[in-house]
């Protein structure tokens, strides 16, 4: 993460410093965005760190909620980014200045385009390998610097040909890319901020039922991450089995969909004797 914070700053304030010497507003929003990337992967140090602390008396559950809350930072950020791009694009809209295009423009967007691709590639690579909700969330945002690369690129041929308006077009539209990718970030992360259901219990209650000592299953409930789902539910079993079968069965069942369901990291069961006299 040091490492990728190091790139992200030198990416951001080389398009930043570059954009306002030659006055190419797609160019500085494209720098605004990427020293979000910094600011991401400075939270994204402080979040990982926190959640991996075991749990303790004050956080019986452990603390990856933190991670969450450090993805939640990441997308009012890129969101409030937005804004200010939006505000500045319109400012230059309704007082246009020619920009001062030179050969250095193109040379500093293709090598950030190529750095950001590579960042981008090696998050999500390790995100998915340590499981890790906030390196993934980063490799998303980290992305869409490559579209709005892209696009800057094409308004700096545009400028060159005389198009100016292109280039403060081109910043709308990276505003806009950029409250789109802090929603990809939001909508899960406030999903297991409000406890919102990983699996469907249906599929749980079919794959529960399968097994024969369990006459019935229900109040099923299920909250967490991709990666640390907690499921809950409540078994009916013969009023007869002894407290010792009871005990194994609970286990083997909790084994069960543990590796059933992928992400699944703790199962409680709750046993109900059924009365069939």
């Amino acid at each position: 993460m040091i490492f990728i914070l190091i790139l992200n700053l030198i990416v951001a304030f080389s398009k930043i410093f570059y954009g306002c010497y030659t006055n190419v507003s797609s160019m500085i929003a494209d720098g605004i965005h990427s020293l979000g990337d910094s600011s991401s992967n400075i939270v994204g140090i402080f979040a990982i760190y926190i959640s991996s602390k075991p749990p303790d008396d004050t956080h019986p559950y452990g603390h990856e909620k933190f991670e969450t809350l450090g993805s939640i930072f990441i997308s009012l950020l890129l969101f409030s980014m937005s804004l200010k791009i939006i505000t500045s694009s319109y400012n230059k809209l309704l007082n246009p200045i020619l920009p001062n295009i030179n050969i250095y423009n193109f040379i500093i967007m293709i090598l950030t385009l190529i750095i950001n691709l590579w960042i981008s590639n090696y998050e999500f690579k390790k995100g998915k390998e340590l499981q890790s909700e906030i390196l993934i969330s980063d490799s998303i945002h980290t992305k869409s610097d490559i579209y709005v690369s892209i696009s800057v690129l094409i308004s700096l041929f545009t400028i060159k040909i005389g198009f100016i308006v292109l280039d403060i077009v081109i910043s709308f539209i990276i505003s806009i890319l950029i409250i789109k990718a802090s929603l990809e970030i939001l909508i899960p992360a406030m999903k297991v901020l409000c406890d919102g259901a990983m699996i469907d219990p249906i599929q749980i209650h079919d794959f529960v039922t399968e097994i024969d000592e369990v006459l019935h299953c229900s109040n099923i409930r299920t909250h967490g991450k991709e990666n640390r789902i907690r499921v809950d539910l409540t078994i009916l079993v013969d009023k007869h089995l002894t407290l010792e079968k009871t005990h194994i069965l609970s286990h083997y069942i909790e084994d069960k969909v543990i590796s059933e369901f992928n992400g699944v990291k703790e199962v409680i069961i709750h046993v109900e004797p059924c009365n069939n006299d």
